[in-house]
């Protein structure tokens, strides 16, 4: 099986073509035993490359975990980038997303390495207040097509502290039915945010796509900050505008680690 292993900062994702779905039986498996880093490769997840019902192409991701997620930010721009560099799509596309089920388009555009993405309209879903690991946390619920938890912090130290120590217990707490992933959120100025991830089915990651576009959205509408951010994650920085229909777009890199032949 020829896989091709790519980021977006520091996010990193297994590249498989399968686009006949002749393996989907396997998709989970695969992505646990390709993500594990001491027994397969190590990533965040797999990308699989199959054919789409609403577009030409469907992506499907995986967690180490073996779950499938319903969208990811980096991994779209990684997802990009490959077809357009076999000559699979033109420099603008558009790509199914949605989980085992598709359903839904996301537009893209490729310059270089940078990717571009209209990741579709974010809505919140919520505020309230949960206790996990004996402390409580107020956080903003925000839907990217898949689920997330916004928590502001006083700092980007314990952002980072409490990402570590809490997004487990946050991910898996009762109050969210799919569990959720979790954004701690330290606000640099109305211009730039600092964010550090839990992902859900995934742990710890340098950098989560679709966490940014969440972040950013709750920090535009409680005030925090304005229609454009650039947001920092542990892996580098992806740029965010809030469009007026609640739209947001995304850009950032998506670059290659090295690509082979495996026997699975």
């Amino acid at each position: 099986m020829q896989i091709t292993k790519m980021h977006g900062i520091g996010n990193s994702y297994i590249v498989i073509e399968d686009i006949q779905g002749k393996m989907k039986s396997k998709y989970s498996a695969l992505a646990k035993k390709l993500s594990d880093k001491s027994f397969g490769i190590g990533s965040d997840g797999i990308l699989v490359v199959t054919k789409g019902k609403k577009a030409k192409y469907w992506m499907r991701i995986f967690n180490p975990d073996g779950s499938e997620a319903e969208m990811c930010g980096n991994g779209i721009r990684i997802f990009t980038r490959y077809l357009f560099d076999k000559k699979m799509i033109g420099k603008e596309s558009e790509i199914e997303v949605g989980g085992s089920k598709g359903g839904r388009t996301v537009k893209t555009r490729i310059n270089g390495n940078i990717v571009a993405v209209d990741m579709g309209k974010c809505e919140i879903r919520g505020t309230k207040t949960i206790e996990a690991g004996g402390k409580k946390f107020d956080g903003i619920s925000v839907s990217v097509g898949n689920p997330h938890f916004v928590i502001f912090s006083k700092n980007e130290e314990e952002a980072e502290e409490n990402a570590n120590k809490y997004g487990p217990a946050i991910e898996n707490h009762t109050s969210f039915r799919n569990r959720t992933n979790v954004e701690f959120v330290s606000p640099k100025s109305k211009e730039e945010l600092n964010i550090y991830v839990w992902e859900r089915g995934a742990g710890h990651t340098l950098a989560c796509g679709t966490g940014a576009c969440a972040s950013a959205f709750a920090a535009y509408k409680d005030n925090r900050a304005g229609k454009k951010v650039k947001v920092k994650l542990p892996g580098g920085i992806l740029n965010i505008e809030i469009k007026d229909d609640n739209r947001v777009m995304m850009s950032g890199p998506a670059e290659y680690i090295f690509s082979a032949k495996m026997k699975i």
